[in-house]
C-alpha cells in the first residue's frame, strides 16, 4: 500500500532498482536488426488474442493500426487511370486464401465484397476494382494446387500488359492436396509445389532478376477443428499432416505468415465448418498483414506515435539532443565546478547545488520518458477493456485506501488532508480508466467526467479561499502557481514533440486559475459584499459567451506559430464550464456565512436534510448517466448535471465529525503527486501517446508488468514532484524548501476555524516572500528590469515561441 510503502521502504530506491533491472533486460533483448527491434518479424510470426471475448489481436511488443479504405489506398497508391500498374494485391490459392481476399476487398468496398463463397464464384477467379475507377484493387486466382499457367507466370515475374506486377502476392495451398490425394499427389505433390515456390522466390531475390512483387507471403495450411468438419473433410484433413506441412514450410525459410495459423488455432469457435473462419477473424488477419506491408509508408514519423508495429522511430531532434547534453553533461559539470571551486565569482549566476541536483533529476526523468515512448527499447501493448480487470484495479485501489484510513489532527471542512485524499483516489481511478481504455464504456466514462469536474471544483474553491483570505492579487503567487502547474507539461511538449494541449489538464487548470484571479482582481473590495455574487455570475456569463462564440485567440496564436486545436479546447473548457464557479460559490458561502449557519438553531435539521438530499442526488446522478443513450448524449448534459454529483459528494464526505477528522494515508500520498501522476502517465505508465501500455518486462506477464511499471511510475512521479517544486522555487528566486504538492488544486482551511488571524496552514509554500533573486546572486538582484515579474513573463513567452518555431 502506498502509504505504508512510503513509511517503511524507500519508494525512490525500489523504483530505481526495478527501472535499472528492466533497462538491462530490455538491452539484453534488443536487436540492432530493424526487422526485429521494430517488431516486423514478431508481427509476422507471433501474437495472441487480447482477451477471450474479443477479436483484438496483440502482436508481441507493439501496437497495430486499424486500416480503413483511405489507409489502403494511400499504401498502395491507388491508380488514377487504368494504365497505372503495381497498385493492387494478388491472391492465389484455395478457399482459405479466397476468404482473405474477401477480407481485403471489404476494405476497398464492402458492397463489392459481401460474398461468402455461395455466389457462384466458389472455384473461379475474382477481380475487385477501386470504387468509381477502372483500376484493379485486388485479384483472386483460383489455383488450389499452385500449378496453373498464371501462377507460373507470377512466380517467374513474367508480367505483361495483361497482367501487371502487383504490390502484394499471397499464395496458399494444402487442404486440396490432402482432400484429393489421387489427383494431386497428396503430401508428396504438395511438397513438390512448395519446393518450386522456394526456388522461384530465391531466383526472384537475385540481383537483376525479375521480382514477383514487392511483398510475397504464403498462407499457412489452415488449422482445422475436427469436430466441426464434414465427414468427407474429416477423413482427409488430418491435423497431424497439417502440422507437418506448416513445419516443412518453416524449415524451408519461406515467408509464411505464421501469425495467421496462431489466430485460427486459438479461436476454434470462429469456424462453423471446421475449415473456414469468420469474417471478423479474417479481417483481423488482413489487418495484421496491412500493418506488415504498409506501416513504413503510411504511419507519420512524427508525434503522436500511436502505431509501433513495423515502425522505425525517427531520430531525436536537435532540441532533444541539446537537452540531453545539458542534462547529462552540463548540469553534472556545474555540480563538479561548484564542489571544486566554490568561491568562483561566476557561480553567483548558477543555481545552488541542491537546485542543480533537482534539475538533473527532472531532466533525466524527461529523457527516460523519451526512451520509453520514442524508441523501440521497451515494448508496448494495445489497450483493451476487460470488465473484471477494471473492477479489480479499482477495488485494489479502494482497499489500499481503506487499509490506511487514519485520524487527522482536527475535523476541518475540506481541509488539506481531505482534499489531498480526494485528489488521490480520483487520480487512481483515472489511471485505471486510461489503462483499461474504458472511455468506450459510457457507464464508466460519465463518472470519470465527474472526477475531472471535481478537480476543477477544488481549483475554484481553493483559489477563491486564498484570494479572499490573503487579499494577494499580485503576480508573484499567480506566477508560482502557473509555473508549478505547467513546468512538466511544457517540458514534455518540447522533449516528446507533442502539443502542450495534449496534457489538457495543465492548460485547463491554468486557464481557470487565471479566470478565478481575474474575477477577484477586478474591484477586489466587492469580494466582501453581496456584489461578489454578481461578479461570479458576470464572469460565468462572459466566459460562456467567449466559448460558445469561438472568441478564444487561437487565430493570433496560429500567426505566432502555435497551432492548438480550438475545437478540442472548446470541448474541454465547455464540458465543465460551470463547476469552477460552483466551487467559488461554495467557498463564498463557507467564508461569509459558514459560522452563522453552524450557529443556527436548526443547524442539525439542516444537516440531516442536506445529507438526505445528497444521497438522493448521488442516486439520481447514476440513474441519469446510466440511462443516456451514449457518452455523446451525456456530454450535452454534463455541465448541468455534474455540479449536483460534486456537491452531493462534498456534503456526504463532510457529513459527520468522524468523516471530517479522518482520511486515507495512501490516497493522500497519491494526491500530493496527482499532477505528476496525471501528466507523466502519458509516457511512463502508458505509451504510444496514451494509446498503449508501457511494458518494462515480458509483455505476456501482464499483471506482473503492471505491478512493476506502477512502482517505477509512482517513484518517478514522486521525484518529479520534488524536482518541479525546487525548480519553480528557483525560478521565483525562492530559497524556501519546496514540497511536491499540487499547487493548482491548493486546498484552504477556513480562516474562521483558525480564529480569523492565523495564516492558513495549507497555503501554498511557494507564496512565501524571501529576498528577491537571492538564487541568482547579488548583481542580478539589483537588475531592476529583470527583477520585474512582468518582464520575466514576456521573456519567458518569447523564449517558448522561439523554441516552438525551431523545434
Amino acid at each position: 500500500m502506498l502509504g505504508a510503502l512510503k513509511d517503511k521502504v524507500s519508494l525512490t530506491t525500489a523504483s530505481l532498482v526495478v527501472l535499472g533491472l528492466s533497462t538491462l533486460y530490455a538491452l539484453a533483448r534488443f536487436s540492432p536488426s530493424t526487422r526485429i527491434h521494430n517488431h516486423c518479424q514478431a508481427l509476422q510470426r507471433t501474437g495472441w488474442w487480447a482477451d477471450d471475448s474479443s477479436l483484438v489481436w496483440q502482436p508481441e511488443g507493439c501496437t497495430l493500426k486499424q486500416y480503413k479504405y483511405e489507409d489502403v489506398t494511400r499504401c498502395l497508391q491507388a491508380p488514377l487511370n487504368p494504365e497505372s500498374s503495381g497498385n493492387y494485391a494478388l491472391f492465389i490459392g484455395d478457399s482459405t486464401v479466397r476468404n482473405k481476399f474477401y477480407a481485403w476487398a471489404r476494405l476497398v468496398d464492402s458492397d463489392l465484397a459481401n460474398q461468402s463463397g455461395d455466389d457462384g464464384k466458389v472455384h473461379a477467379d475474382i477481380t475487385v476494382r477501386w470504387p468509381g475507377e477502372s483500376g484493379v484493387a485486388a485479384m483472386f486466382v483460383w489455383d488450389p494446387y499452385l500449378r496453373s499457367d498464371l501462377t507460373k507466370q507470377v512466380l517467374d515475374g513474367a508480367y505483361n500488359e495483361t497482367l501487371t506486377i502487383p504490390r502484394l502476392v499471397v499464395l496458399g495451398t494444402g487442404s486440396w492436396y490432402l482432400r484429393n490425394p489421387s489427383e494431386s499427389g497428396g503430401t508428396a505433390g504438395w511438397r513438390r509445389a512448395i519446393d518450386n515456390v522456394v526456388r522461384k522466390i530465391a531466383i526472384s531475390q537475385r540481383s537483376g532478376a525479375r521480382p514477383i512483387a514487392q511483398h510475397v507471403y504464403l498462407n499457412p495450411v489452415t488449422h482445422v477443428v475436427p469436430d466441426k468438419l464434414s465427414p468427407e473433410r474429416f477423413d482427409t484433413l488430418d491435423p497431424q499432416a497439417i502440422r507437418w506441412m506448416n513445419a516443412y514450410m518453416q524449415a524451408a525459410d519461406l515467408p509464411v505468415f505464421y501469425t495467421w495459423d496462431e489466430m485460427t488455432r486459438t479461436r476454434p469457435g470462429e469456424t462453423q465448418d471446421g475449415l473456414h473462419y469468420s469474417k471478423p477473424l479474417e479481417s483481423a488477419a488482413i489487418n495484421v498483414l496491412l500493418n506488415r506491408i504498409c506501416n513504413r509508408d503510411t504511419i507519420p514519423r512524427h508525434p503522436p506515435i500511436r502505431t509501433t508495429c513495423c515502425f522505425e522511430y525517427p531520430p531525436p531532434n536537435r532540441f532533444v539532443t541539446y537537452f540531453a547534453l545539458l542534462t547529462l553533461l552540463g548540469i553534472p559539470a556545474l555540480l563538479f565546478i561548484r564542489a571544486r571551486m566554490p568561491t568562483l565569482g561566476l557561480l553567483q549566476l548558477v543555481p545552488s547545488a541542491d537546485t542543480l541536483r533537482q534539475m538533473l533529476v527532472f531532466g533525466s526523468i524527461l529523457l527516460l520518458m523519451f526512451v520509453t515512448d520514442r524508441t523501440p527499447l521497451f515494448d508496448k501493448l494495445q489497450k483493451h477493456y476487460i470488465n473484471w480487470v477494471f473492477a479489480l484495479l479499482v477495488g485494489l485501489s479502494m482497499a489500499a485506501g481503506a487499509a490506511t484510513w487514519q485520524a487527522d489532527k482536527a475535523p476541518v471542512f475540506m481541509g488539506r488532508q481531505q482534499t489531498d485524499e480526494w485528489k488521490g483516489w480520483m487520480q487512481l481511478v483515472i489511471l485505471a480508466y486510461h489503462l483499461m481504455n474504458a472511455s468506450g464504456v459510457s457507464g464508466i466514462y460519465n463518472p470519470v467526467r465527474v472526477l475531472v469536474a471535481m478537480y476543477l471544483y477544488m481549483t475554484g474553491y481553493g483559489h477563491f479561499c486564498y484570494f479572499y483570505n490573503k487579499r494577494d492579487y499580485g503576480l508573484r503567487r499567480l506566477t508560482a502557481v502557473l509555473l508549478r502547474t505547467n513546468i512538466l507539461a511544457v517540458g514534455l511538449a518540447y522533449v516528446m514533440g507533442t502539443s502542450y494541449m495534449d496534457y489538457y489538464f495543465a492548460p485547463l487548470s491554468s486557464a481557470w486559475v487565471l479566470i478565478v484571479w481575474l474575477t477577484m482582481r477586478i474591484q477586489p473590495a466587492a469580494n466582501y459584499t453581496r456584489m461578489a455574487w454578481a461578479k461570479i455570475g458576470i464572469s460565468a456569463l462572459a466566459f460562456n459567451i467567449i466559448n460558445h462564440l469561438h472568441l478564444w485567440p487561437f487565430g493570433l496564436l496560429a500567426k505566432l506559430g502555435v497551432h492548438w486545436s480550438e475545437r478540442e479546447w472548446e470541448f474541454r473548457f465547455g464540458t465543465d464550464i460551470f463547476i469552477v464557479y460552483v466551487g467559488m460559490a461554495t467557498a463564498l458561502v463557507s467564508l461569509q456565512i459558514g459560522q452563522q449557519l453552524q450557529a443556527h438553531p436548526r443547524w442539525a435539521q439542516i444537516k440531516r436534510w442536506a445529507i438526505l438530499a445528497s444521497i438522493i442526488g448521488v442516486l439520481f446522478y447514476f440513474y441519469f448517466e446510466l440511462t443516456r443513450a451514449n457518452k455523446f448524449e451525456y456530454n450535452k448534459w454534463h455541465p448541468y448535471i455534474s455540479p449536483f454529483a460534486v456537491l452531493s459528494f462534498v456534503v456526504l464526505r463532510n457529513a459527520t465529525e468522524y468523516l471530517r477528522s479522518h482520511s486515507s494515508a495512501a490516497f493522500r500520498f497519491a494526491g500530493l503527486i496527482s499532477l505528476e501522476l496525471f501528466i507523466a502517465q502519458f509516457h511512463l505508465f502508458l505509451a504510444a501517446d496514451t494509446k498503449a501500455v508501457l511494458v518494462l518486462f515480458d509483455s505476456r506477464l501482464w499483471f506482473i508488468n503492471l505491478a512493476l511499471t506502477t512502482l517505477v511510475f509512482v517513484g518517478m512521479c514522486k521525484l518529479l514532484g520534488t524536482a518541479s517544486g525546487a525548480i519553480t522555487a528557483w525560478m521565483m528566486a525562492n530559497t524556501a524548501k519546496s514540497e511536491p504538492e499540487s499547487i493548482m488544486m491548493a486546498e484552504i482551511a477556513h480562516q474562521q476555524q483558525a480564529g480569523g488571524e492565523a495564516r492558513p496552514r495549507a497555503l501554498d509554500r511557494l507564496a512565501s516572500d524571501p529576498p528577491l533573486m537571492a538564487r541568482v546572486g547579488h548583481r542580478l538582484a539589483h537588475a531592476s528590469l529583470f527583477s520585474s515579474l512582468a518582464v520575466r513573463w514576456a521573456v519567458g513567452l518569447l523564449l517558448l515561441l522561439a523554441l516552438n518555431k525551431y523545434y
